[in-house]
């Protein structure tokens, strides 16, 4: 498949196009900073862009498959960044006409379990969640073959192959996974297409 992955450069990001290519695909890597990007590889094009800016999103977009988002700013502080990026996005798969997109957002959109998840949502990291609620919201209201993956705490551990799911919650347990393995799962939906259309809770 030719896959789109966004947000490249970061820690999810780079474990994706490292499974992307494990799995035989060939990746473009859409990115502010090619620079950033230290992988190189012949199935691997990176090109310069805004994901910000529909126009030149597109046409990376034109002639993939499906696109994997991983794409988000790294702040506590209160952005629109996610919901704009979001809009970008709807645009030019509709521009393009490809369907398929599988995105990265957060396991405390969920409601809460606990106090601490509780106290989080609406003290930390509430202007972050904002955002990716405005952002999925931007995605579900298509009729485009969407996943949302809400993984909770992302660590730079190992893959293990040791995930697990849930339909529209968090998997009960362990409130961490690492990047490899959510790259995992993210590369093994886009072939398998098992959670279209639906919010999946992913953790180890």
């Amino acid at each position: 498949m030719r896959l789109l992955i966004l947000g490249a450069t970061g820690g999810t990001g780079h474990a994706l196009l490292s499974e992307g290519l494990d799995h035989g695909h060939d990746l473009t890597a859409f990115v502010r900073s090619p620079q950033k990007i230290s992988l190189s590889h012949p199935r691997l094009k990176v090109l310069a862009g805004d994901p910000l800016d529909f126009r030149p999103l597109a046409a990376a977009l034109r002639g993939h498959d499906a696109v994997l988002a991983a794409f988000g700013p790294r702040t506590l502080r209160r952005t629109t960044t996610r919901q704009e990026f979001g809009q970008a996005l709807v645009t030019a798969l509709k521009h393009t006409g490809v369907r398929r997109v599988i995105a990265v957002s957060s396991a405390l959109l969920f409601p809460p379990a606990g106090v601490l998840p509780f106290l989080l949502k609406h003290t930390v990291f509430r202007n972050a969640l904002r955002d990716s609620g405005e952002m999925e919201r931007q995605i579900h209201a298509n009729e485009l073959d969407w996943t949302m993956v809400r993984p909770p705490r992302l660590t730079d551990g190992p893959k293990t192959g040791k995930i697990r799911l849930a339909d529209g919650r968090l998997p009960g347990g362990r409130t961490k996974i690492s990047r490899s393995d959510l790259a995992s799962f993210m590369i093994t939906e886009v072939e398998k297409n098992e959670y279209l259309r639906r919010v999946v809770g992913v953790c180890a």
